[in-house]
């Protein structure tokens, strides 16, 4: 392997003489100015490498509507129309969501308690008498 002579530099952590070509350092990684040393287009592979991932990085952004993601959260009136209208689908999909649930529970304890069931049926009975009684009493 060919040495390679280095000028000391305060900054450079590799400026402590001479080197050998293609020695890596501590962590494992070759050193950058022995890779362009034994490869002189390895800087433009790079710079194609980078725009390569800068035309990906574009693509997808375009994909995404993040120029529109950007436009809404900019304009305070069409954030609020946006959070405005999310409020009242969420608040009409908890209302709706919540009114099937307590029905279906509803028709099952009615199915248990026309059945028989033990505790459902006697429950019922006994809401049932309540309700008699409050009639009863305030008619």
């Amino acid at each position: 392997m060919a040495t390679t002579e280095t000028r000391p530099n305060p900054g450079d952590r590799f400026a402590n003489g001479t080197i050998d070509q293609n020695e890596r350092t501590q962590d494992g990684t070759l050193r950058p100015q022995d890779l362009a040393k034994d490869h002189p287009f390895e800087l433009r592979h790079e710079v194609t490498r980078l725009n390569k991932q800068l035309e990906d990085i574009s693509i997808a952004l375009k994909k995404g509507d993040f120029k529109d993601l950007v436009e809404n959260y900019t304009d305070w009136k069409r954030r609020l129309i946006s959070n405005f209208t999310a409020g009242i689908a969420r608040g009409l999909g908890l209302t709706v969501g919540t009114v099937v649930v307590i029905a279906l529970l509803t028709w099952i304890a009615s199915v248990m308690a026309s059945l028989g069931v033990p505790y459902v049926s006697d429950f019922f009975d006994y809401v049932g008498g309540l309700i008699q009684e409050s009639r009863d009493t305030t008619s």
